[in-house]
């Protein structure tokens, strides 16, 4: 069977793509032959100008063992990746107007094409997107064909976590001054949200200690910027020390909704952990009155230890 390399992976991303041919792939060496074209040339397509007719003669297209077509990439997957990149778009403008070209009807592929030529930035991103879901695509119809011929599946791609929080979750740091009232501004929206659990005088004083503490206390911000001067997630920590140690509390954590379970609270008590051991201090202590329950699991994750109980009675 051939091997999958950057070569063979480009090659069948562009057979993919392209609705006007009817592809298959030769399993034992990679090459990908356009069977519309007339004699079966496809010289263009590779690249290589004449095709060689006498390399192909003997050849059975109809050979299932041996030719296959590509992984399927139609309108439906197509629409799919559209809607799944615009949740991760930050900036309000642009993911206003990507989700009203994707709520057209009629030329919608056109109209969210459109939308991203005027925002470079975010057109690269979604090349970027684009071609990671269909090299993912790739890897499992190849690792398939692998294992309908008794071999192993390939391992998964390895991911730069590193980009990606540094990139497209585009997290920030900073002290009161630099987070200006993004952070806070959060602290509203997790108020509101809470009133779904907290009666609302436990919910306003809790706001208020909130506050207060930050404006009194030192505290450091780490923010996902929005890309328009406000934030789609935040948290905050307070500088304290007792018994001749100091120690960071975090006590604000909040992520808007529809960029939830995209790993935006992980990455902001990453931020947060990473500014206090700069300094020296490896003791961080989350004790937030608005972090959902089942934030829980995410702080495990990161090494938080639970210790404590914080409840309520309405009886």
């Amino acid at each position: 069977m051939f091997e999958l390399n950057d070569s063979t992976v480009d090659e069948i991303i562009f057979a993919m793509e392209d609705q006007d041919g009817t592809w298959l792939v030769d399993l034992e060496t990679g090459e990908l032959y356009d069977i519309d074209e007339e004699g079966f040339d496809d010289g263009e397509a590779e690249g290589e100008g004449e095709a060689d007719e006498e390399g192909r003669e003997g050849l059975d297209f109809e050979d299932e063992m041996r030719f296959v077509a590509p992984p399927e990439w139609s309108s439906r997957e197509g629409f799919k990746l559209m809607e799944d990149f615009l949740g991760m778009v930050r900036q309000p403008s642009a993911r206003q107007e990507l989700g009203a070209a994707l709520a057209r009807g009629k030329g919608v592929f056109k109209a969210f094409k459109e939308v991203l030529a005027a925002h470079p930035e975010i057109e690269k991103a979604f090349r970027d997107h684009k071609t990671r879901a269909m090299r993912a695509a790739i890897r499992a119809w190849y690792g398939g064909l692998r294992e309908i011929r008794g071999l192993e599946r390939l391992g998964p791609e390895p991911e730069d976590t590193t980009d990606l929080v540094e990139s497209d979750l585009g997290i920030r740091l900073g002290d009161r001054v630099a987070a200006g009232d993004r952070v806070l501004a959060l602290v509203a929206d997790a108020e509101a949200e809470a009133l779904e659990l907290l009666p609302e005088a436990l919910a306003a004083r809790e706001a208020e200690l909130l506050k207060a503490g930050l404006a009194a206390g030192d505290a450091v911000f780490a923010w996902a910027d929005d890309g328009e001067g406000g934030a789609v997630a935040g948290a905050a920590a307070l500088r304290e020390r007792a018994a001749g140690r100091s120690f960071g509390r975090v006590v604000f954590i909040y992520v808007e909704p529809t960029f939830r379970r995209a790993g935006l609270g992980r990455a902001l008590l990453a931020a947060l952990a990473e500014s206090y051991r700069s300094e020296g201090t490896d003791l961080l202590v989350f004790d937030s009155a608005f972090a959902p329950a089942d934030f829980g699991r995410a702080l495990e994750s990161a090494g938080y230890k639970p210790f404590g109980v914080r409840s309520l009675s309405r009886g």
